[in-house]
């Protein structure tokens, strides 16, 4: 099983050998999150499955560094060293820049919160987040992090990825209901992928949250993988009035973001009868 395909770390035994103290520094800042900004030891041990001296003894290194700051009542949160060091990041900088003006003329036409993520392991990653007088509060925040199967923006990413990711993504993510309109079957997921890779569109039907509807669509690079993705999601009464509209809108924003970082979308087969057609 390539599991590298998840988190993107070799499985070569030299180097994690030799990078064994990076990987486990990153496992440690891998524990907090918006949702868990602070952490325990006991925590941490039991999250990365490290011993207690161990994890000690990389607290206390970090704390010093300042990447993490001990609270007085022995809680532990991410320091401002590393905020420091992520502003100095280009990382998707290109991408989010040649976005935002599209996205926020997405926004603006139809209404709604326009928002652009891209992949973080199994979850999709918020970079971009636009709204409109009429939108309402979802809880998307730039930097939250969100499930891929029960999300609109993740559904468009899961349906371009190749069967070597989806069999090791099904391995790693459990499938759990958020909702009643939450699907837990694989084999559900895997049919309603298929559509998506015809019609490039992604649909969330309350499925996250309720009464929330979105409507998605993937962003593509040179080499037609998905990089990105983007939505507009708002209140499902007047979503679905307005579906038709929203989807091509969706859908025209997302060719321009691709145009506009040299992306290429892909072909698909659709069946063996009518062979191979491109995508757009």
């Amino acid at each position: 099983m390539n599991t590298n395909l998840i988190d993107g770390r070799s499985h070569n035994k030299n180097l994690t050998l030799q990078n064994g103290s990076v990987l486990k520094t990153f496992d440690i800042l891998d524990c907090f999150s918006l949702d868990n900004p602070y952490q325990r030891v006991r925590d941490i041990c039991l999250i990365t499955g490290m011993n207690r001296s161990t994890v000690l003894r990389f607290l206390n290194s970090l704390n010093q560094i300042g990447i993490l700051e001990k609270e007085q009542n022995g809680t532990y949160k991410l320091g401002i060293k590393l905020f420091e060091l992520g502003i100095k990041v280009d990382v998707n900088q290109s991408l989010a820049n040649k976005a935002q003006p599209i996205l926020h003329n997405l926004a603006e036409v139809v209404q709604e919160s326009a928002h652009m993520v891209i992949r973080d392991k199994v979850e999709v990653l918020y970079i971009l987040k636009e709204e409109c007088l009429q939108s309402i509060q979802i809880s998307s925040s730039i930097g939250s992090k969100l499930p891929m199967y029960c999300t609109g923006v993740g559904k468009a990413f899961l349906a371009f990825m190749d069967d070597d990711y989806m069999s090791v993504y099904y391995t790693y993510q459990k499938l759990k209901k958020r909702t009643e309109n939450t699907s837990v079957s694989a084999n559900k997921l895997n049919l309603e992928l298929d559509l998506i890779r015809e019609s490039f569109i992604s649909i969330d039907n309350e499925e996250f949250a309720d009464h929330l509807y979105c409507v998605a669509t993937p962003v593509f690079d040179s080499n037609s993988n998905p990089v990105a993705a983007i939505s507009v999601s708002g209140l499902k009464d007047r979503m679905i009035n307005k579906k038709n509209i929203l989807t091509q809108k969706v859908l025209d924003a997302g060719k321009r973001i691709t145009k506009e970082i040299g992306g290429i979308y892909p072909y698909i087969v659709i069946n063996k009868t009518t062979g191979v057609k491109h995508g757009i």
